[in-house]
C-alpha cells in the first residue's frame, strides 16, 4: 500500500511538473455590416488567419437563433503562414416583409480548444432592380454595463459645467392624475425600455419595463437608481469616475416603492426624476429577431416634448 501511495505522488508530481498544454489561436477580422445586393450571392463575414506555428483544422457553425438549429456547418484547415481566408454568408432563410429581421450566430472551433463566437442579424431592407429581395447583415453588437436613464434634457446641455455625462432628466408634474410613460433609452442610442409615473390622489409610484422582457429577451439590469428631487440645485448625479464605477449618491427613493407627494415631497408637485440604471443589452435582442429603436433625440416630436418639459420646470436658478 505505501508503495502505491509512492507511486501515486510521484506521478501526481510530475504532471504537476508538465506544462499546460497551450490552446490553439486565431485571428479573426469581422465585417461590421454589408448588404446583400441579391438573395443569391455570398459576402464575406469575417476573415480567419491562423496565428499558431502549426497547421490547426477548424470548424465553423451557423446556427439560427430563433429556431435553435445549426444552418451550415463548414470545416477547414488553416496552415502557418497562411493569407487571411475570408469566410462567405449568404442568405440563410427568406424573409417575408421589409424590416423583417433574423439572428444567427457563427460558431469558430478548433481541437485544440479555441471557441469564438460572432452574433449577427440578417434584415429584409428593400428590393432590386429585377425586384427581388434585398438584405443587409449586421453585427450584433453587446452594449455590456452601459446606462440607461428616462427621456428628458441631457443636464450637460441644460448646464455644461455640471458633466460630461449624457444623462437626461424628465421634469415631472405630478399634478397629473394616472399614469405617465418615458422613454428608457440606453447608451444614449437605443430605446430599451419604459419608465411608467403612476399618480393616484397623492401616492406616485414609478416602475420601469424593459422591452421583451419575459418574451426571450435578455437585457440585464446590474444596478437601479432612482433620485426624485424638488428642484434642479437639489439634484445629485450618481458618479461615473473612475469609468463605469457607477457609484450611486444617496437616495429614499425605489422603484415599485410608493411615495407620498404631501409628505416625501413637501406637496410639490412640480419635480425632476433622475433615472440611471446599469445595463447589459443586445442591440438586436436575442433570440427575438427584432431590434431596439434608435433614439434620435433631436426629431421633432421629442424636440417638442423636451421644450415642454423645460416649459413647466421650476426655474433652474
Amino acid at each position: 500500500m505505501k508503495r502505491l501511495l509512492a507511486i501515486l505522488l510521484t506521478l501526481s508530481l510530475a504532471a504537476a511538473m508538465i506544462p499546460a498544454l497551450a490552446k490553439d489561436s486565431l485571428s479573426i477580422d469581422v465585417v461590421k455590416e454589408f448588404d446583400f445586393g441579391s438573395p443569391h450571392v455570398e459576402m464575406d463575414v469575417f476573415t480567419i488567419t491562423n496565428t499558431n506555428p502549426y497547421a490547426v483544422n477548424v470548424t465553423i457553425t451557423v446556427f439560427d437563433e430563433a429556431e435553435k438549429k445549426n444552418l451550415q456547418i463548414i470545416h477547414l484547415t488553416l496552415n502557418p503562414g497562411d493569407a487571411p481566408l475570408p469566410i462567405k454568408a449568404r442568405v440563410y432563410k427568406p424573409l417575408t416583409k421589409e424590416g423583417d429581421i433574423n439572428l444567427y450566430r457563427y460558431i469558430i472551433t478548433t481541437p485544440g480548444g479555441y471557441k469564438n463566437e460572432q452574433f449577427y442579424a440578417q434584415k429584409r431592407t428593400g428590393v432590386n432592380l429585377y425586384n427581388e429581395p434585398t438584405y443587409t447583415q449586421y453585427i450584433n453588437s453587446r452594449y455590456k454595463n452601459n446606462t440607461a436613464t428616462s427621456f428628458g434634457p441631457h443636464f450637460r446641455d441644460v448646464t455644461p459645467g455640471l458633466t460630461k455625462l449624457w444623462y437626461m432628466f424628465t421634469p415631472l408634474n405630478l399634478a397629473v392624475q394616472g399614469r405617465q410613460t418615458y422613454e428608457l433609452v440606453g447608451s444614449n442610442m437605443y430605446v430599451i425600455g419604459e419608465v411608467y409615473v403612476d399618480v393616484y390622489g397623492d401616492t406616485v409610484t414609478i416602475t420601469y419595463h424593459n422591452y421583451y422582457d419575459g418574451k426571450g429577451g435578455n437585457t440585464n439590469t446590474r444596478q437601479e437608481f432612482l433620485g426624485i428631487y424638488n428642484s434642479y440645485k437639489d439634484v445629485q448625479l450618481p458618479n461615473d469616475v473612475p469609468v463605469k464605477s457607477y457609484v450611486n449618491p444617496p437616495t429614499k427613493f425605489a422603484f415599485g416603492v410608493p411615495f407620498s407627494i404631501q409628505y416625501d415631497l413637501g406637496g410639490d408637485t412640480n419635480v425632476i426624476m433622475l433615472v440611471r440604471n446599469v445595463v447589459d443589452y443586445w442591440r438586436f435582442p436575442r433570440p427575438e429577431n427584432t431590434e431596439f429603436r434608435r433614439f434620435w433625440e433631436n426629431n421633432a416630436e421629442r424636440k417638442a416634448l423636451r421644450e415642454s418639459m423645460l416649459s413647466f420646470m421650476d426655474p433652474i436658478y
